[in-house]
């Protein structure tokens, strides 16, 4: 009874959670409604508001923050001990621990404090209102009153600072979208939502005075500026942005600069945690740079519009590793023409790459192959050994699905050469920076499967997951699975089994749904022996990680 009786407030907790964010509210505002309701400090308030265990907590803590050599990585008893804490059980957690807990649960270091507040005791903060933005910590996470259903557009008189009004436009995308869930919109449908949120706004501004409009439309620029994603921006940099988001002729080279910094963090961003967490900050940054394209000096343009072929270039990857392959394609060609009218040859070249990387996924080996020559051609034009090395890499795996073995190997060696030579010849920032050595035999294992060498695929496989970088989570899952696939195809069903364990805390703490697939598709092969005890073991674990 005890344990249907946890159980039953477990859920309950979810039931309320979910409710709480289907309205908007954020992780702070539940977690201090948590804190006050069932009397927890905050930090455990805050791993109550995002529904995790102190395991969970654990796992995204090494994910993030893989161990060196010889260290030992942390577990739920550290956690454990920071949630304790002070009480005499307990630890003292760092600034370092708190600055990376409040990256896990999505806030400041601050929040997870629990200290005594004597700003009663400040007249000056209890005689005036503090002006936004003036600096000084926020109150105590504590839930305001909200109703379910918000209406749809709130009067003037209620939009009193600039956060009610970006809290007002975000409630309006939710409602134009009709979906509580803005994860169950394709990238082309969150798209089509911001095109109906501007007519809405153009409708809007029709009848309020036109200095009352610059000024809201002036709060929301600055608020979107003072998101985590520009907070390496000093104030002026800030001013800087926004200053080129109302007055495009104003864009420069360092506006240009955080746009490209921002795009550089999502995508670091994807590669460790998956596509659902840098999406909708691409999409915005997207259609930021093309709003700015209409009137930016010719000096600049080239360079802006380069920034956009690349974030569309991105948002096809994300929407392809979410499997919405609509939006891939649509993405991938409006980044392909935006980068030959910028004449950038190099992200021309990846573009070409990836739509053959799609078209290979979706079982059409012969377009791969189309795309894949197309972008060694310009890939040889670059100077850039990875990307070429990138544009083999491609070519091979789709000869390895259309059967043919000459041409997959000769692509493979070419690949080859082009990393052999990069260390001396590669870019600084190279367009194709995730790809290495370890890729490469990544890719190799991938098409002895494809060719029906399960004992080279495994070889090759081992060797990948030793040299791949440990930001790359998305990568090392596959190839461990790859590994798994060879092991189950060469009959050893307690290696493969072991594999496919490993890959599942890897695809645990990655939101690729192309990896969910592929590791469910293994998962299965393994049914024939699901008596056997590696395969009941696996069976437990993967239902912890919540991927049964």
């Amino acid at each position: 009874m005890a344990q249907l009786r946890r159980q039953s407030q477990k859920e309950e907790l979810a039931a309320v959670r979910d409710e709480l964010r289907a309205q908007g509210w954020t992780y702070r505002e539940i977690a201090g409604r948590l804190r006050q309701e069932r009397k927890v400090n905050s930090r455990v308030a805050f791993r109550l508001a995002h529904g995790f265990t102190q395991q969970e907590v654990a796992d995204r803590w090494n994910a993030l923050w893989p161990c060196d050599d010889g260290e030992t990585p942390i577990t739920y008893k550290h956690i454990s001990y920071w949630e304790a804490w002070p009480t005499k059980s307990g630890r003292t957690p760092s600034l370092k621990t708190l600055n990376r807990l409040a990256r896990i649960f999505c806030c400041r270091a601050n929040d997870l404090l629990d200290g005594e507040d004597y700003s009663e005791y400040d007249h000056a903060a209890t005689d005036c209102p503090r002006a936004e933005g003036a600096g000084g910590p926020d109150p105590p996470a504590e839930a305001p009153a909200r109703t379910l259903a918000p209406p749809l557009l709130a009067s003037c008189d209620a939009m009193a600072l600039p956060r009610d009004v970006a809290g007002q436009l975000l409630r309006n995308v939710g409602a134009l979208a009709g979906s509580e869930d803005p994860r169950a919109l394709s990238a082309r449908q969150r798209d089509v939502v911001l095109k109906q949120l501007v007519q809405f706004l153009s409708t809007w501004a029709h009848a309020m005075d036109r200095r009352e409009v610059l000024r809201i439309l002036g709060w929301a620029a600055t608020a979107a500026t003072a998101a985590p994603i520009f907070e390496n921006l000093s104030p002026g940099e800030q001013d800087r942005v926004v200053a080129a988001v109302q007055t495009p002729a104003r864009v420069d080279d360092t506006v240009v600069d955080h746009i490209e910094g921002v795009l550089w963090r999502c995508m670091r961003q994807d590669d460790s945690l998956g596509p659902q967490s840098a999406l909708d900050t691409v999409l915005a940054q997207r259609n930021l740079a093309y709003g700015m394209l209409s009137g930016c000096p010719d000096r600049v343009r080239p360079r802006l519009l380069s920034a956009f072929a690349n974030l569309s270039r991105f948002a096809g990857w994300l929407s392809f590793d979410l499997n919405d392959f609509d939006s891939g394609w649509y993405y991938y060609e409006q980044a392909r023409t935006a980068a030959h009218e910028a004449q950038d040859t190099p992200l021309g070249a990846l573009v070409l790459c990836h739509m053959s990387h799609l078209a290979t996924w979706q079982q059409h080996p012969r377009v791969g192959i189309d795309h894949a020559v197309a972008a060694q051609g310009w890939a040889a034009h670059t100077g850039d050994p990875l990307l070429h090395a990138f544009s083999h890499d491609v070519a091979a795996r789709a000869y390895a699905m259309e059967g043919e073995r000459g041409a997959c190997f000769a692509a493979l060696d070419d690949a080859q050469r082009a990393v052999d030579g990069a260390a001396a010849l590669a870019p600084r920032h190279s367009l194709a920076y995730f790809y290495s050595q370890g890729q490469l035999e990544a890719t190799r294992s991938h098409c002895y499967l494809k060719l029906h060498d399960a004992e080279q695929a495994a070889t090759s496989g081992i060797r990948a997951f030793a040299l791949l970088d440990h930001s790359f989570v998305r990568n090392r899952a596959f190839t461990v699975l790859r590994i798994g696939s060879a092991y189950l195809a060469g009959g050893e069903v307690d290696q493969a089994a072991k594999q496919v364990s490993q890959a599942a805390w890897l695809a645990a703490h990655n939101g690729s749904a192309r990896l969910i697939q592929e590791f469910r598709a293994t998962y299965d092969h393994l049914r024939p022996w699901a008596k056997s005890r590696a395969v009941r073991d696996l069976d437990d674990e993967i239902a912890g990680y919540g991927l049964a």
